[in-house]
């Protein structure tokens, strides 16, 4: 076992123990918010669980890759062959439990499995968990942020950093903003008039002789 392969057992190691540790925080939780918390932590936990298995395992295919000396065919004839041996297998229909699988699934597999994908999950789990726990925090969590340290300490910047939002999105965003709120007031499309003064009364009769 390769030290890389060493280093995602006891991140994954660790991270199911903690996972089991904020299931049965979400279990007895006393509180809604208490309740979130807690399970939002052991999905984390969880997610880490299975980004680590599929990084182990590209990590043998590559190693077994490596030492039968074997390398993907190049050439139009190779692509092609490729390209043809999925259609022939492609069943006509799926089963209709694979397309609720891909649509229950479909958000987990947007970001591609990574190494600085299971840190930064870890390093969350590791800066959210003390204030989900209402106690002592449990063991595995020293220990977690003691593999944290140790995996990172060679390089110093192994978190990537987060991405600046697109300039499309910026752009339909000021847009939005510029527009503003919309006002319920009704609004004057010409001049404003003075009002009119209203008819006199013709019953009312004026004095036109001088004064008694």
């Amino acid at each position: 076992m390769t030290d890389a392969s060493t280093q995602l057992l006891e991140l994954r190691e660790c991270a199911y123990r903690l996972g089991l540790v904020f299931g049965a925080e979400a279990e007895g939780a006393l509180t809604t918010a208490q309740r979130v918390a807690a399970y939002e932590l052991f999905n984390r936990c969880f997610f880490s669980v299975r980004v680590a298995i599929a990084l182990d395992l590209r990590l043998r295919q590559e190693a077994r890759r490596v030492a039968d000396g074997t390398a993907r065919p190049e050439g139009p004839e190779c692509e092609a062959s490729q390209h043809e041996a999925p259609e022939r297998e492609r069943p006509e229909r799926e089963p209709p439990e694979q397309e609720r699988y891909d649509e229950r699934d479909r958000d987990r597999e947007v970001e591609r499995a990574s190494f600085p994908l299971l840190l930064r999950t870890l390093e969350g789990v590791v800066a959210d968990a003390e204030a989900c726990l209402p106690g002592p925090p449990p063991a595995e969590l020293p220990t977690l942020r003691e593999l944290l340290a140790r995996v990172t300490a060679p390089s110093g910047d192994r978190s990537p950093h987060r991405a600046p939002a697109p300039a499309a999105l910026r752009a339909r965003l000021a847009g939005s903003a510029a527009s503003g709120p919309v006002s319920s007031a009704p609004v004057s499309s010409g001049p404003s008039t003075p009002p009119r003064t209203p008819p006199a009364d013709p019953s009312r009769r004026w004095p036109t002789g001088p004064p008694g």
